[in-house]
């Protein structure tokens, strides 16, 4: 999860609704991609459905019922993961779910902090953040700041970033999407006669929310640490002001609400393709 907190910029993608003049509309859609362009927000959406079917492998990898599922209902449901959080279905419910929600003055807002040289530095890092050497950077530089931590003075700025971009909260929301889509699958799999229904599953999940947050929380930190590692403090400090302007603070509340919809969605229907695998399908019946 840590490969992928920390970015106020990563969560969503800005589109103006019709209620626009029909000039303006054409304006808007324009900074829309330039906001996408610049924001890397598609390498984040691109991540979604590997980081679902990630989740997955390691499942079966440690279930022993699971692993006795034959290798092509496997992989059917490996595909029906792929589909179901694919990356352009869930851009096209964030889209829906954002409409209208922020004018052009705020878009260009965000736009003129990513120009900024402080702005296309932390985009860079974040998207040098997704890369598998990365990954294996991450375990390393956690070892490391647990024998020399950092300064109090860089952690508490941590701190503030994290509470600033919404990070540990976005965290949250993959972990139990992510976690979801697994239970569900292991739900609609396992031989017995009513599956779980994805509803009841959900709220399992929202039951231990706290609890989730608690232990993403320090595993968001040392990934901000580590990502953000060669700025300065006063370009943490200048990121930390950008996310809560009022347009970066507009961006964040609305975003993670248009990422949940999307999670959400994504996982309704990856539990209805999981249901027809096992032959679970019931139509009047809640998946």
């Amino acid at each position: 999860m840590a490969k992928i907190t920390g970015r106020l910029w990563g969560i969503v993608f800005l589109l103006l609704v019709c209620a626009l003049p029909a000039g303006s509309q054409v304006d808007s859609n324009r900074l829309v991609q330039e906001l996408f362009a610049k924001s890397g927000l598609d390498q984040l959406i691109e991540q979604l459905p590997m980081i679902v079917q990630e989740g997955m492998h390691q499942a079966f990898a440690q279930n022993q019922d699971l692993k006795k599922i034959p290798p092509q209902a496997f992989q059917a449901m490996m595909d029906a993961a792929a589909s179901a959080y694919e990356s352009q279905k869930l851009r096209s419910i964030m889209l829906r779910s954002f409409a209208g929600k922020m004018d052009d003055a705020e878009i260009r807002s965000v736009i003129q902090w990513l120009d900024s040289p402080t702005g296309v530095k932390c985009t860079d890092l974040e998207k040098q953040s997704l890369t598998a050497e990365a990954f294996q950077e991450l375990s390393r530089f956690a070892e490391e700041i647990q024998k020399k931590p950092p300064r109090p003075e860089r952690l508490k700025l941590i701190g503030e970033l994290d509470r600033a971009t919404k990070a540990t909260a976005t965290s949250v929301e993959i972990f139990i999407n992510s976690n979801l889509a697994v239970a569900t699958a292991i739900s609609l799999s396992l031989p017995q006669e009513s599956p779980m229904p994805l509803s009841e599953i959900r709220k399992k999940f929202e039951a231990g929310r706290a609890a989730i947050e608690n232990a993403l929380q320090e595993q968001t930190r040392v990934s901000l640490l580590y990502t953000y590692r060669s700025l300065s403090d006063s370009e943490i400090k200048e990121y930390i002001n950008i996310a809560t302007s009022p347009a970066g603070s507009k961006f964040n509340a609305v975003g993670i609400e248009a990422f949940q919809k999307a999670m959400v969605e994504g996982g309704m229907d990856f539990g209805q393709a999981v249901a027809k695998v096992f032959g679970n399908v019931n139509p009047k019946k809640e998946i």
